[in-house]
Parts: structure tokens; C-alpha cells; sequence
């Protein structure tokens, strides 16, 4: 049988299906199986082919065919070798055993003596079925080495199909080396951990970049993964998080657990700082304590900030050293930024208790740095080993063993930013944008309509007669209730990148409340918190006016191993991580005006960072008490109560029995008395207290509208209602100007320290606005006031020693709690 010659050209193999058609037809030499290629050469035919399609060529219309009888002889030959070596016969003729046939013989001469070697090897290629292949995509010959560079394989690749190559090699599926290399080209390699965003075109090309960028940058160290690299290097990133610390971690866990809180602080004075408490796992009970740590110069380039940060930093922070007032010092960082950038790069925990309005962006701009170094290390570090995997993979050398890179967490997440309210996300995200140096912001258009609202000339006017810390608050957009995620590449920062995509997540305590559920929900998700490896919380003061457990809420499910892998590749999660032990290398950073008993509780319960941690609060020498301007007796009545659970049944039963009937001793004094209640449970309690013993009083708290707290003042104004409850969180909120009061009870101290001087200044004022002392006494006199006393008393329990600290000072306070045989204490 002749077969017809088939024209057009043959695709990459294993890239289509036959049709039943094609499947008739006969098959060339090289579109035949390794088994069907043995069969054809063993019983098969051979079919002489043309050299070409000229007419012309003397074996153009030449077709021989050869009988399977006549192609048996050499077969056969074999056979009897065989035959005669097991019957040790050797009279076989070796003429016959090296015999080759007619057509082998004619073959091998025309291939010897022709002059046309260009068309035997193009007729090889016609056999083999790949006559339609251009010159520069011509496969070697069978048992030849193909040799292609890399933009050629690339070619074929997405021409043919990568199966192209495997059989151009001569290959198995199993065993060929470059088949990471051209899955590389197909399909979209997962470079960083954690889900990749596939919304962005080109994203994953840029990180191919960035991994050729990684190989000549010189401040990646090849061996940093080493033994002695890790006890050699001075980077506390590398110290802190490399897996090289899971042998020593166990004992350091230990430490901190504890029993008995004896993991014990050196506390010390500083100069900046003010009071410092030093925690050190190795400064436990019974050990003998540190000495008081050096000062010492720092810069970006010993604290190991990346090139790229540091380039940026001065022209970023200048404007805030300028304010400071320390330009002849340092052009770097303020006082306040050196005392505290050591610390915060060593990856310890930190309570910063002393912040201030005007000290706000200092702080800000210092754990913005650190986040973004932070960030930019961990994704250098992660594209570097996957840079050396695939040269691993590269190499021909593939009898070593691959290295084992842990350079991960369960999730991509590592820094996470908790604000009170979305102007401060704006600040944050503008900070990042000026110090990173990137060159296009996703999605930034978005974020400015959702974030950044302007105030109105209505809200300026507003707020413009309010204290300063109110309209450094309460600027801007003031919606508590956001979350939003941002991806950093070489040049681009994206904002509303997915939480499983993204490298920093801001947030407020309430948006992420929405997100983690509660116990029952179909729908609620943590699995982004589990390798968070930086939580910042600034401004936790203005936390405690939202909802508390909300944050705790959320700590409470930080670095929990996930219920879903979210793509990881385990083979690279640092032990550590997989032992459930992120939460004792996860650095904890709390920002606070004041210090509170619940911040104080919550540093303590989920500060577990081996590194140590590092508490700062303030001496107040005199308190805000200084700060009242009425001539007014001020009484501060301490409550006994045996235990902090009696505390406020005590202070209800004493304010009903002695302080109210003293209230009311006379109708003159009866009227224009403010009840300050700082919390809102105290607050639901008098309410009900007053209306069932019919008292006449109006009550003002952060859920009253609009419309029932203008008729509680215009009331409480006119004498129409004889006491005003009033809350601590309805005066952070809106800071009104309460007027007629002349005598104001302090049911509990407030927790913002300037609102106990704001209050008092509130007696007998005669307009909206804090007037002079002379203006108060002729509004006095012309109301005939003059003989009304103002007054004003305070109740007070051992347990708000922080609260009463930050009233009249920290020495007064502690003699007031501690006093014996005195429970009254009066000041004028």
C-alpha cells in the first residue's frame, strides 16, 4: 500500500483532537508513539519520501515499496544469533550475522555519494513529520541535543503549546526539568504568599521584575537564611522573625506565661519619654535588673531602613521637625522620634500614653516608617527565595537538594493600622504615599470621595469655637466604620486591594467587628488576621467613646491558625507560625492620650511579645485642676468599697443617700444642678432612679436626638427642669456649652482630663462661649445672683486613681486614696 502525501502543517502535539477523518488517514514517523515507532521500525513499511514537491527532482515521482518478507532479514539474522549462542553453536557464518539488505545498502549509498545532503536531512524531517516548522523553530534529530534560548522556548511555548517541547526533547511528562520554567510562561506564578489579586493586569509581571531587581540589589544578603548570618546580623527584622528563633522560642513562651506576673519591668526616668517601665524576658523575678539603657545617635542606616525609604524620609519628616523646633539638632527625627524609633524597630510592644494634638504626627509619621520597612522587607525577603527556588529549578545541577526557604505566614496580611475614624485613615494613607515614593496609586480617586470629605463652612463654624484636641478630632470625615486594604508592588500601591492581597489593612474597630461575625453567623471570616505580624492602635483614648469590646473583639482573633489554606504554600510557613506561636513574636503598638484601667488591662492581657515591651506614662505634677478659672469650692468625697465589682453600688448608694438630699436641702439650691455621669449604665440607672421618685430633671446622653436635647437645655436653661443628667461620651461628641448651670455634681471623674476644668468654667456662664471672669460677674450681678454660691463636688473611689491623677496631680492623688480617717477633700 501507497500512502498519499498529507499537505499543511502539523500542530503542536497533544494540544488538539483528531477528527474521525484525520484519524483515517495514515500517520507520519514522527506523529507515531515511542511504541508505535518501535512496531513500525520492527514489522512495519517503509515509505521512501519525496525531497521535495519539484517535479523536476529526479526521485520526485519515486516510490518504492518494500515487502515485510524483505525487511525480516536482518530480524531474522538476530534470531538465529540468538539461537546459536544458546545451543553453543558456532558454525553460524558471521557474513550473514553483519548482512545488510538491498534497500539498507542502496540507502546508505545515495546518502554517502549525493551532493544534495540539504534534502536527506529534509526528507528525515518529512518522516518525521515537522516539514511546516520554520528554520529557527527546527528541532535536532532523533538522540540529538536541542539547544534553545530562553526566548525561543518562550516562543514555541505560546505558539505550540508547552507539550511542544517535551516531545522536541524527547521527553516524558515525568522528569523534565524545565517544566516550572514553562508552566512560568502559561500561567501566572504565585510569587508572594497568600492569594494573588487577579483583578490587576500586568501585577504579575511587575513582581517578575521585581525578582530580576532583587538579585542585584546589595542590601539582601545571599546567606541570610544561614546559622551564622542569623547570629551575625545586626537587623532586628532578621533577628526577630526568621525561623532560625523557633529552637529558642519555647523558653522564651514560658517566661512570659508565667504564673503569678512575674515577668517583672524596670521602670526608669527619661528625659523625653517621661516615666518608662522595661519589660525583658530575661528581667524576670529574682534577676537582677539592667541598668538604665544609653542614649546614643541613631540613623535610618543603622536602624537597617531600606534604601528606598530612606531616601524619602528627610523631605517627608522635615516639615515635622521644623515644628518641633529641632532643626540645629537633628534634621532627621524630633526628640520625641528618637526616643521612641529604637524601641519600635526593635519589634517591642509599646504603650505610648503621653500623646498629644500637637505631638499626633510625630508618632503617626514614626510607625508609618516602621510599617512600610516592615512590609518592603517581607516581601523582599519572599520574592528573593522564590528567585533562588527558580534558579534552582533553572540549574542543571538537579541532583542537589532544593533549599528550605520559611519566609511566610498562613495569610499575606502582616501590618495592621487601627483608627477611631476615617480622617486619620486619610492622614496615614497620604503618609504612606509621600514616604514610599510610588509612583501610581490604584484606586486613589475612590478613596478621596469615600475618606477625605472637606469640611463645610456649616461644620468649620462649628467646631471652630471648640477646644483644639476637639477639631483635631472631629476634622474631616468622622465615620467610624471602614476597613480598606493596601497591596505594595516596586511602584504602585493599590489601594481596596482584597484582605487576602493585600500587605497593611486600616480599619476601625466596629468595620472589622462586621467582617469577624459573631459565634453563629453564616458569613463571618478572620483568617486574614492569622500572620499579622504589626498591629498599631492610635488614638485608643477615643476608642473607649465607641465601643471597647469591639477592639478586644478583634484581638481576640489575631494570629488563630486558619480554618482555610487561602492558596499558602506550607512548605514555606515559618515553624513557629505553624506551632501557634505568632502571637509571641507579633509586635503590639498602643497609642493614647491618657491611661486608662481598660487600656492598661487590654496591654497586659494581649502583649506576649518575646522581644519585651516597653509601657510610657506621665507625671502629672499639678493636673488639669489648675486650668479652673470660677473662684469655686471644689469638694472630692471618696467612697469606700471593699472590691471593684462593689464599686459602683457603693458610689449609687452614697450619691442617693448623702449627696443628693444635699442637693435639694433648699429650693435655692435646687435648681441648675448638672449631674455629670461618665459612664452610660450609671447613667440609665439614675434616669430610672429620678423618674420614679419624680424628681424634675432633664437628661442629655450620646443617644438623645437632636430635637429632645435642644428641649433638655432651653428646660434645664429656664429652670423649668431642676437637674440635668449629662454624660461623659454625649460631651466628647458634641462639647456643648451647657448654660445656667451653677452647681455641678460629678457622679464619677470624667476619663479626659480637660473635661473637668471645660465643666466647671461652664457655671454661670452667660453665652456660649467661656467668657472672662469680669464678664461672669456682671452677668451675675445682673441676674441677682450675687448671693447664689456655685458649687461643686466630685465622688470619688480608690479604684479611679488614674482618673484623679490626672485631675490634681499624681502626688495629691495617691494621699487622697491612701489617707486614712478622711473622706473628705476640699479645694478653692
Amino acid at each position: 500500500m501507497v500512502k498519499k502525501k498529507t499537505a499543511g502543517r502539523v500542530s503542536g502535539r497533544g494540544t488538539t483532537t483528531a477528527t474521525a477523518a484525520e484519524s483515517k488517514k495514515p500517520k507520519k514517523f514522527g506523529q507515531l508513539s515511542r511504541k508505535e515507532r518501535e512496531m513500525m521500525e520492527e514489522y512495519g513499511e517503509l515509505v521512501p519520501q519525496a525531497f521535495d514537491d519539484d517535479d523536476t527532482d529526479q526521485f520526485g515521482s519515486l516510490r518504492k515499496v518494500i515487502k515485510e518478507s524483505d525487511l525480516d532479514y536482518e530480524e531474522q539474522l538476530k534470531r538465529d544469533r540468538e539461537l546459536s549462542e544458546d545451543e553453543e553453536d558456532n558454525d553460524v557464518d558471521e557474513y550473514k550475522l553483519n548482512k545488510r539488505s538491498a534497500f539498507s545498502k542502496l540507502v546508505g549509498a545515495l546518502k554517502k555519494s549525493s551532493k544534495r545532503q540539504d534534502d536527506w536531512k529534509k526528507r528525515k524531517i518529512e518522516e518525521e513529520g515537522l516539514e511546516d516548522m520554520d528554520d529557527s523553530e527546527e528541532p535536532a534529530l532523533e538522540d540529538e541535543v536541542v539547544t534553545l534560548t530562553e526566548a525561543e522556548r518562550k516562543a514555541l511555548i505560546k505558539k505550540h503549546g508547552k507539550g511542544y517541547l517535551k516531545a522536541l526533547d524527547g521527553m516524558d511528562d515525568d522528569g523534565d526539568e524545565d517544566d516550572a520554567e514553562d508552566e512560568a510562561v502559561e500561567m501566572d506564578e504565585e510569587l508572594e504568599e497568600g492569594s494573588v489579586d487577579q483583578t490587576a493586569e500586568g501585577e504579575d509581571s511587575a513582581e517578575e521584575e521585581d525578582i530580576k531587581a532583587l538579585a542585584e540589589e546589595e542590601d539582601i544578603d545571599e546567606d541570610s537564611d544561614d546559622e551564622d548570618h542569623f547570629l551575625k546580623t545586626k537587623d532586628t527584622f532578621e533577628r526577630h522573625f526568621s525561623d532560625q528563633i523557633t529552637s529558642s522560642l519555647a523558653h522564651k513562651v514560658a517566661v512570659v506565661e508565667l504564673p503569678g506576673n512575674k515577668w517583672k519591668g524596670m521602670p526608669y526616668e527619661d528625659p523625653v519619654l517621661k516615666r518608662v517601665e522595661k519589660f525583658d524576658v530575661d528581667n524576670v523575678e529574682g534577676s537582677p535588673k539592667d541598668s538604665k539603657p544609653k542614649k546614643k545617635t541613631l540613623d535610618l542606616e543603622s536602624l537597617s531602613v531600606k534604601q528606598r525609604l530612606q531616601l524619602n524620609w528627610e523631605e517627608f519628616n522635615e516639615p515635622t521637625v521644623r515644628d518641633a523646633g529641632n532643626t540645629k539638632k537633628s534634621k532627621l527625627f524630633t526628640p520625641l522620634q528618637q526616643a521612641l524609633v529604637e524601641p519600635v524597630n526593635d519589634y517591642r510592644d509599646i504603650l505610648f500614653t503621653n500623646r498629644t494634638a500637637q505631638s499626633a504626627q510625630e508618632i503617626r509619621n514614626i510607625y508609618v516608617l516602621h510599617a512600610l520597612n516592615h512590609i518592603y522587607k517581607t516581601r523582599d525577603r519572599i520574592l528573593k527565595n522564590t528567585a533562588k527556588l527558580q534558579r534552582h529549578q533553572q540549574s542543571t545541577d538537579s541532583s542537589s537538594d532544593i533549599k528550605e526557604y520559611r519566609d511566610q505566614g498562613f495569610t499575606r496580611p502582616k501590618v495592621l493600622i487601627i483608627l477611631p475614624y476615617k480622617n486619620a485613615v486619610v492622614d496615614v494613607v497620604e503618609s504612606m504615599i509621600a514616604l514610599s515614593g510610588s509612583t501610581q496609586q490604584d484606586n486613589k480617586k475612590r478613596f478621596t470621595e469615600e475618606f477625605d470629605h472637606e469640611d463645610d463652612d456649616e461644620h468649620t463654624s462649628r467646631i471652630k469655637d471648640r477646644p483644639v484636641d476637639f477639631q483635631e478630632t472631629f476634622k474631616g470625615n468622622i465615620d467610624d466604620h471602614f476597613r480598606v486594604g493596601i497591596k505594595f508592588t516596586r511602584k504602585t500601591m493599590k489601594l481596596y486591594s482584597d484582605f487576602y492581597s493585600a500587605d497593611i489593612i486600616l480599619a476601625s474597630p466596629l468595620g472589622l467587628k462586621t467582617v469577624i461575625g459573631a459565634e453563629g453567623d453564616k458569613k463571618r471570616d478572620f483568617d486574614f488576621l492569622s500572620s499579622v505580624e504589626v498591629v498599631i492602635v492610635d488614638q485608643a483614648d477615643d476608642m473607649l467613646m465607641q465601643n471597647w469590646d469591639h477592639l478586644e473583639t478583634v484581638f481576640d482573633y489575631m494570629n488563630i491558625i486558619p480554618k482555610d489554606g487561602h492558596g499558602c504554600d506550607f512548605s514555606r510557613i515559618r515553624n513557629w507560625c505553624l506551632d501557634g506561636r505568632s502571637k509571641y513574636v507579633r509586635q503590639t503598638m498602643v497609642f493614647s492620650n491618657f491611661l486608662t484601667p481598660e487600656i492598661n488591662a487590654f496591654f497586659k492581657k494581649y502583649s506576649r511579645n518575646v522581644a519585651g515591651k516597653l509601657k510610657v506614662t506621665q507625671a502629672y505634677e499639678h493636673g488639669s485642676i489648675v486650668d479652673v478659672i470660677p473662684m469655686v469650692q471644689q469638694s472630692f468625697n471618696r467612697i469606700e468599697a471593699k472590691s471593684l465589682a462593689q464599686a459602683d453600688g457603693s458610689r449609687f448608694e452614697y450619691f442617693i443617700s448623702t449627696t443628693l438630699p444635699q442637693l435639694r436641702r433648699s429650693a435655692l439650691t435646687q435648681t441648675h444642678t448638672m449631674i455629670f455621669v461618665p459612664s452610660y449604665f450609671d447613667f440609665v440607672r439614675l434616669r430610672n432612679f429620678f423618674t420614679e421618685n419624680k424628681y424634675s430633671f432633664a437628661a442629655i446622653s450620646e443617644y438623645t436626638s437632636n430635637a429632645n436635647v435642644s428641649r433638655a437645655r432651653s428646660n434645664f436653661f429656664h429652670g423649668e427642669a431642676s437637674f440635668l443628667l449629662y454624660t461623659e461620651r454625649f460631651h466628647y461628641f458634641r462639647r456643648y456649652n451647657i448654660r445656667g448651670t451653677f452647681h455641678l455634681a460629678f457622679y464619677g471623674l470624667p476619663e479626659h482630663p480637660q473635661f473637668y476644668p471645660e465643666l466647671l468654667n461652664l457655671l454661670a456662664l452667660p453665652s456660649g462661649t467661656a467668657g472672662s471672669e469680669k464678664s461672669r460677674s456682671k452677668h451675675i450681678a445682673a441676674q441677682g445672683l450675687e448671693d447664689r454660691a456655685m458649687s461643686c463636688t466630685a465622688l470619688f473611689t480608690k479604684y479611679d486613681l488614674l482618673k484623679l491623677q490626672r485631675i490634681v496631680g499624681n502626688e495629691r492623688a495617691q494621699s487622697m486614696c491612701r489617707q486614712e480617717g478622711r473622706d473628705l477633700f476640699v479645694f478653692t
